[in-house]
């Protein structure tokens, strides 16, 4: 991400802070307006790669900022940064050229996650690709196996069609990055690509969120609103983690489906739509038709055609190329020279078995290119198995802490930190254990103290609910019996 500028426009002095430190620890150049005034001055004499403002100020708002933007022939992507109930607005703006919005509150990693996006597509548009290897070379379609080979050229002859794709495979392989691929290669990728996490929203929002709601349709909708199927029109929708659809729900969707239509909250008619739809899940949807918990009709018409992608452990010959790919990514965020990997390293990241496959190996190269120290990137950068508490010379009440900001991706006073343990899990038994061990105890045991309680667990905890969610299905794929902790 070198050599990108951001500009951030928000007159909350706090949020505007806030972002650029998030931003700019990306290793990426920031410039800040306190209002769309600035904002449009600052716009028209730089050139950004990405513009994140605030979609309600004084004077010039965001909405209007991004009119004149348009007005004077300036591309520059605009992202909108918006409240739950104004979200309609940011909408609109989508439909007539806005980028992407994200909804407050959030977090730093959803900044995060949207510059790689933006960043990653905009190359992929600039049409700097010369060739098919070089196409390869972005996150997450680098590879070399046969099986892959077959994965994706399978996925561009039914990019063309407007069949529904159920892309299924274990947690980490890249089934969004497919999606995308399917989606920039189908007649709808001039159009939006909205991505849902399933997960991710409250089983009492889902609704809404999916199909919108009118204005006064139950008591606090005061503004009409539009659901991310109307926001997808034109494009394509992605229904990450599709076996979290509650099932009172999963009637309306089969009918958006074969309809092509979605009915509003308080809507007196349905309205069409043109939105591709693909799904995807780590879970067994057949076996969960079987057992009632998911509607068979749904799962056959999601199923029209499937598409299933193989743990990394199943395609050891795409290591070398993927971590190549990954060290010289993680060197330029960084700011660190590219390195390469040593014969051993090599040797032990084509052995290792990868439980958490892709996503796991991009961390573990992540970490490597942050902690080595010597000319290449050798096996003990890797940290395979974990960083063990044995491994460093600070005491163990210190390392522990680290291991759990570490995991948890989130900062946390010391004080925070001695409240979300107990005497059952004091620090010193931590002594030579991994980071995955120390993890899944602390998860579980903060469970069983908050009486199940998701969504009081992850606060504890420094995580988001739908991370919380995540690693639960990881731990029952393993044979673990959470189900006891959620009681």
């Amino acid at each position: 991400m070198i050599n990108k500028n951001i500009l951030i426009v928000d007159d909350d002095d706090n949020m505007r802070e806030a972002m650029k430190e998030t931003v700019s620890r990306l290793g990426i150049n920031v410039d800040t307006a306190e209002n769309g005034r600035i904002g449009f001055e600052k716009a028209t004499k730089k050139v950004y790669d990405l513009i994140i403002s605030d979609m309600r100020m004084p004077d010039i708002d965001g909405r209007s900022m991004f009119d004149m933007l348009k007005s004077t022939g300036i591309k520059t992507p605009v992202c909108f940064v918006t409240a739950y109930g104004s979200v309609t607005g940011a909408v609109e703006a989508l439909k007539v050229g806005a980028y992407d919005y994200i909804l407050k509150p959030f977090s730093p990693e959803v900044i995060e996650e949207l510059i790689r996006r933006t960043f990653e597509l905009s190359d992929n548009e600039s049409g700097e690709k010369e060739k098919q290897s070089e196409d390869n070379n972005k996150k997450g379609t680098v590879y070399k196996s046969a099986y892959m080979e077959h994965v994706f050229s399978l996925a561009k002859d039914v990019a063309g069609s407007e069949a529904t794709v159920l892309i299924t495979g274990e947690s980490g392989t890249g089934k969004e990055v497919l999606a995308r691929f399917i989606h920039e290669n189908s007649g709808h990728a001039k159009g939006p690509f909205i991505a849902v996490n399933c997960a991710a929203i409250p089983e009492n929002l889902i609704e809404s969120e999916l199909f919108g709601y009118e204005k006064g349709a139950f008591t606090g909708a005061v503004n009409k609103k539009i659901g991310k199927f109307e926001a997808a029109d034109g494009g394509t929708i992605l229904l990450d983690e599709i076996g979290e659809i509650p099932l009172h729900l999963q009637a309306k969707l089969l009918r958006v489906l074969q309809e092509k239509e979605v009915e509003r909250l308080g809507a007196l008619k349905p309205a069409k739509i043109n939105t591709r739809v693909l799904a995807t899940t780590n879970r067994n949807l057949k076996a969960m038709s079987e057992e009632g918990t998911f509607r068979e009709d749904l799962y056959y018409r999601l199923n029209v055609i499937s598409m299933e992608l193989p743990p990394l452990r199943d395609r050891k010959e795409d290591v070398a190329d993927l971590s190549s790919f990954f060290i010289k990514k993680y060197s330029e965020i960084n700011k660190k020279p590219v390195k390469p990997l040593s014969e051993d390293a090599l040797k032990a990241l084509q052995s290792y078995e990868w439980p958490g496959n892709v996503r796991e190996l991009e961390h573990t190269i992540e970490r490597a290119v942050v902690l080595s120290k010597t000319p290449e990137i050798t096996s003990k950068d890797l940290f395979l198995h974990g960083i063990t508490i044995a491994g460093f010379k600070s005491s163990p009440k210190e390392e522990v802490k680290q291991v759990i900001k570490d995991t948890v991706h989130e900062e946390k006073s010391e004080k925070e930190v001695k409240n979300s343990s107990s005497d059952e899990n004091k620090v010193d038994n931590a002594v030579g254990r991994t980071i995955a061990d120390v993890e899944q105890e602390l998860i579980l045991k903060t469970l069983q103290d908050v009486a199940g309680n998701r969504t009081k667990a992850a606060e504890i905890l420094g995580i988001t609910v739908r991370t919380l969610r995540n690693k639960l299905n990881e731990y029952r794929d393993a044979g673990i019996d959470v189900e006891e902790y959620l009681k």
